[in-house]
């Protein structure tokens, strides 16, 4: 049988566990901001967020280069950004998984250095808080 302090303290341990981040550490945030490369908003592409503990967040970047993180791992990340790859001259489409516009029209993805594509290289990185918060990332040529 249990002692009574040491069951409180027991019980007070779990409660405060589960207060601070859920005990597992996997707590997660929203981010939302535009993407820019230069002086242009990124108009297609991925947004990742790398966390210490190899957790993962993803968010689409839209045609007028907003995006929005609903599972944002909570703390230090890498941030990583992808564009689609297109042809030299473009195309009449969207490439696939690409929105067009409003009113069918292609995209005109804007090309970024392929360094922003992986944490190791990307060199971006933000401090993801508690809670929702706005985190605009400019990327430098």
């Amino acid at each position: 049988m249990y002692s009574m302090p040491r069951l409180r303290s027991g019980i007070l341990v779990t409660f405060l566990c589960f207060a601070v981040a859920g005990c597992s550490g996997d707590a997660r945030a929203k981010v939302k901001g535009r993407v820019k490369y230069v002086d242009k908003y990124l108009t297609a592409g991925k947004v990742g967020f790398i966390g210490e503990k190899g957790l993962i967040g993803v968010a689409t970047i839209s045609p007028e280069g907003n995006y929005e993180m609903n599972d944002a791992p909570v703390g230090p990340v890498k941030i990583t950004v992808q564009v689609p790859n297109i042809p030299a001259g473009g195309g009449p489409k969207p490439p696939p998984g690409v929105p067009a516009p409003q009113g069918g029209a292609a995209v005109k993805v804007i090309p970024i250095p392929p360094k922003y594509a992986t944490p190791e290289t990307s060199k971006q990185t933000y401090t993801v808080q508690k809670g929702e918060q706005t985190y605009d990332i400019p990327l430098p040529p």
